[in-house]
């Protein structure tokens, strides 16, 4: 393996200290009524004995982001690159009407691709809805029916999250390293425009289990979608033990799916065929350690239904472990996060879009292999410092990063990265 010149690998501790470990002392201090204050900013309607609407709350989520990489491609070529970009806009309404009736709509009004070169992929900031990234209505079958045989059953119907690693179960408002690893977004059930899809589904809860079952489909629109393309049919199943154990936190997730569709539909998670995924939460404060173990079958089709290129089917395992430490009880976090993924086709795995296939997009004299190879290693540390607990925050990381492919280096390097977050 290639060593990194001594002037690189300074610049790289340099850039660390300053984006891993801000001078949190002037950040400004937020006391609980201001923080209560923000997390309630979008509370504007309230009657829970009204027979019509009973409550309405307004969201938003403002994401700002700084990254930078610095690494060797798979011919030696050292480079680096900087990056900034609006992450996420997002906004949406949500609250209850009747006595059993929820709703959720959450629009992504931001798509900003300014770092990327001019050509085919388009070098834009652009404004307006671009697509839901939420969008349902929720019914509480239990309370309507008074079912005594379980705690709740919920059925919902619209655009959702299918989660399955440990990073998905988590927003992207809580989430705690900088991205989620590429490897939770490879399990991830997006559309072929990487948004959340249509689906129909019925959630309940017994005791310490909780059941989740659901058909997602794989037709894409901005808006709301219909149901003409391939179908996923999903389950998972949590158990919380952390009543029953010496721990504060102790849960396991539990989560499948399988996708079914024709030649020329659509498909969701860029045409994967099927994935298990294995997660578990354990900890006592101020720690904890989040793992996933998943496999799966990349398919043969990709997200728009034609053929994949053989090097990118065949079958994929990886795992995920992800310990905390809080540095400072809710306010200073310590993130640390291994990933391991390997893939039996040479081109089967690939790296999040931010920000090494960017980089080479960027560079036509880089050979990153469009960031795709058959084994990856990711090792990542971050702060998080918390201003109002996950309402407003920085969080700030790096990540090194190894890919190879067909025994051979694809990708080596890097990756620093801090962003604000705001929410409520």
């Amino acid at each position: 393996m290639n060593k990194l010149p001594p002037a690189r690998l300074l610049t790289i501790i340099k850039l660390t200290i300053l984006t891993v470990f801000p001078v949190h002392s002037a950040l400004p201090q937020f006391d609980d009524e201001a923080c209560a204050k923000l997390r309630d900013l979008g509370k504007f309607y309230d009657n829970p004995e009204a027979k019509g609407l009973q409550s309405a709350k307004l969201f938003l989520s403002y994401q700002h982001q700084v990254g930078h990489i610095d690494g060797v491609d798979a011919n030696g070529k050292s480079f680096d690159d900087d990056f900034e970009e609006f992450r996420r806009f997002w906004m949406g309404l949500s609250g209850q009407f009747g006595a059993y009736w929820k709703f959720k709509a959450v629009s992504q009004l931001s798509n900003d691709r300014h770092n990327y070169p001019d050509g085919t992929a388009g070098s834009y900031r652009q404004w307006g809805h671009e697509t839901f990234r939420a969008a349902n209505v929720t019914f509480d079958a239990g309370k309507y029916w008074d079912l005594a045989s379980v705690d709740s059953l919920e059925l919902g119907y619209g655009r959702r999250t299918g989660r399955m690693a440990d990073e998905w179960h988590r927003s992207s408002t809580v989430i705690n390293c900088l991205e989620r690893s590429s490897f939770a977004n490879k399990l991830w059930l997006y559309d072929k425009e990487k948004g959340n899809p249509m689906a129909t589904w019925a959630k309940w809860k017994s005791g310490m289990h909780t059941f989740d079952a659901a058909v997602f489909s794989g037709t894409y629109e901005d808006y709301i979608g219909g149901w003409e393309d391939s179908k996923v049919y999903y389950a998972s199943w949590l158990g919380s033990y952390s009543g029953t154990s010496s721990y504060d936190l102790y849960e396991y997730w539990i989560s499948f799916y399988k996708q079914d569709g024709y030649l020329a539909d659509d498909h969701l998670a860029g045409g994967m065929d099927w994935a298990l995924s294995l997660v578990n939460r354990i900890g006592n404060e101020p720690w904890a350690l989040h793992s996933t173990l998943a496999f799966g079958d990349n398919g043969n089709l990709d997200k728009s239904g034609a053929s994949k290129n053989l090097g990118q089917q065949g079958d994929f395992w990886g795992l995920a472990l992800m310990p905390m430490y809080w540095i400072k009880a809710d306010r200073i976090k310590l993130v640390g996060r291994y990933v391991y993924q390997t893939s039996d086709q040479p081109n089967g795995l690939s790296l999040n879009s931010r920000y090494v296939p960017l980089a080479g997009a960027r560079d036509a004299t880089l050979n990153v292999n469009s960031g795709r190879g058959d084994e990856h290693h990711a090792y990542y540390l971050g702060l998080n410092y918390y201003l109002c607990g996950e309402n407003l925050k920085i969080i700030s990381g790096f990540q090194h990063d190894y890919l190879s492919s067909a025994a051979k280096k694809a990708f080596r390097g890097w990756t620093l990265g801090s962003s604000f977050r705001i929410w409520f």
